[in-house]
């Protein structure tokens, strides 16, 4: 696969919380990071996959009859995909009539995919917005996402992408070149804790964060508020500490949320988080105060 196509899962419309004015998201895939509360698990890996949600099945068996490696079951009235055996051929969710099987991943090239955000452009005009990359993380595909920001700044199209920071040395700053706007994750502030949530350690993350900034960057940092994980007194202490150390004066607070537990039931996989609360406003705005008063601009959402 070269630079000119690459694997995404989505392209969003109409986004307003993904970088400034109405925007266009495309979902790009692949993430080397593991955070046990991600809202779309189905861009972790980098390949297409299958999901499957039982309760759109209707014992069709359409499914059964034109999987080549007989991956499908029924058992209970229930049916079954074995995904170890499964060669992502998608035929079982080309003939789905109800949509129970879906496809998570598709090969898209950087004309078709801007294509489908230039439609929104009139958008763009009025409200200050533009194109965004999310993930998974958009870096795992850093010649994609170049390609796609490259061609969004030469027609006069905004560019922000979402990242974690997470990649190899100078990839960043080679993506960072064609971005207007760099909404910044930030995790947590130990590495310990960082690598048992998420998989990985934050110290590439700081790194990375550390070159953009004497690089001339100024990043808006994003937070996801995770009870019983980063939303301690100590620890909001230490991102400001770390963000003022770097004078950077934007964060976004963004609370946990749930939305995407239905798409880990549909790849088999568990929600970790199922059973933790969304945090509640007094303590989302407690922590926004705490960041206003150390002279940062402190906003609950993106």
């Amino acid at each position: 696969m070269g630079y000119k196509t690459g694997i995404i899962t989505d392209i969003q419309h109409y986004s307003v919380h993904d970088g400034p004015g109405i925007r266009t998201v495309v979902f790009l895939k692949g993430c080397p990071l593991r955070c046990k509360w991600c809202s779309n698990p189905e861009t972790q890996k980098l390949y297409p996959e299958l999901g499957l949600n039982v309760k759109n099945c209707i014992m069709c068996k359409k499914c059964m009859s034109v999987c080549p490696e007989n991956c499908i079951t029924i058992l209970d009235e229930k049916i079954f995909i074995d995904i170890e055996r499964c060669t992502r051929c998608f035929k079982c969710q080309e003939v789905c009539p109800t949509g129970a099987i879906r496809r998570f991943g598709y090969i898209k090239t950087v004309k078709e995919v801007m294509d489908e955000v230039k439609k929104d452009r009139i958008f763009y005009e009025y409200s200050g917005g533009g194109l965004t990359l999310s993930g998974g993380e958009c870096l795992v595909q850093h010649e994609f996402a170049i390609s796609l920001l490259k061609f969004a700044k030469k027609t006069g199209i905004n560019t922000a992408i979402e990242t974690t920071g997470y990649a190899a040395k100078g990839i960043l700053l080679d993506v960072a070149e064609y971005t207007d706007y760099i909404l910044y994750d930030l995790k947590h502030v130990s590495s310990e804790k960082h690598e048992e949530i998420t998989g990985v350690s934050n110290e590439l993350i700081l790194n990375n964060l550390k070159k953009l900034v004497n690089n001339g960057y100024k990043p808006i940092i994003r937070i996801p508020v995770i009870p019983r994980f980063n939303d301690d007194k100590q620890t909001i202490e230490n991102f400001i500490k770390i963000i003022t150390e770097l004078d950077l004066k934007t964060v976004h607070l963004l609370p946990l949320h749930h939305l995407g537990k239905n798409k880990y039931e549909q790849l088999g996989k568990d929600y970790f988080y199922k059973e933790l609360i969304t945090p509640d406003k007094r303590l989302m705005e407690m922590i926004k105060n705490k960041f206003i008063e150390n002279g940062i601009n402190a906003a609950i959402g993106g």
